[in-house]
């Protein structure tokens, strides 16, 4: 099976059948809301933590050449090695790995997989979202369908200007949650 993501509309196809992001389906069944933003905050918002993305992702490779850094990412990058630090983790089993269910017909991209099977969502945000841990069990729904592992946590970690704040998600309902958010999703294509 082929995964195939096209950035440009945040589309998934998994052998030419498009699928559901995990993003997608929180935002389809209502669970997250961003018409009240300010569409051109939000798309700079979006930018910003795509690029704090990358940033943390090139440095997670030893890719990123800290002279061409933007100035206003470094305070997330140090957050993110601040974190790392704080927590012993010095190399990664999955970076930015898309994964996608064949069971559930959806696809994602989780941000960390540490080597101890710790799930870590990056967010740039001002608030932690309400449905990370909803998010993180898709995720976890998918990566544990396609290699037959099991995750044992999942972990938020906000990047602020310097420092970090962390999150972890133990609710053992997350993805009974999630998988009826794709419910609703797919019911609306049927009944739409």
């Amino acid at each position: 099976m082929s995964l195939v993501f096209n950035p440009e509309n945040h589309e998934y196809k998994l052998d030419d059948v498009k699928l559901p992001s995990v993003t997608q389906i929180l935002q389809g069944a209502g669970l997250s809301d961003f018409s009240k933003v300010n569409p051109e905050l939000l798309k700079r918002a979006q930018s910003f933590g795509t690029a704090a993305h990358l940033a943390c992702q090139l440095y997670d490779e030893n890719r990123l050449d800290i002279k061409s850094l933007d100035i206003a990412l470094e305070p997330r990058l140090e957050a993110w090695i601040l974190f790392k630090r704080d927590f012993g983790i010095s190399e990664f089993k999955e970076i930015e790995k898309q994964v996608y269910s064949t069971r559930y017909q959806y696809a994602g991209c989780l941000d960390r997989l540490t080597m101890e099977d710790a799930l870590i969502e990056i967010k740039t945000c001002t608030t932690i979202p309400k449905t990370t841990g909803l998010q993180l069990s898709g995720y976890q729904g998918a990566y544990e369908e396609m290699y037959k592992v099991k995750i044992k946590r999942r972990i938020c970690v906000q990047l602020l200007d310097g420092t970090y704040k962390m999150e972890e998600y133990k609710e053992k309902s997350d993805f009974r949650v999630f998988t009826s958010c794709l419910n609703v999703i797919n019911w609306r294509k049927i009944n739409a």
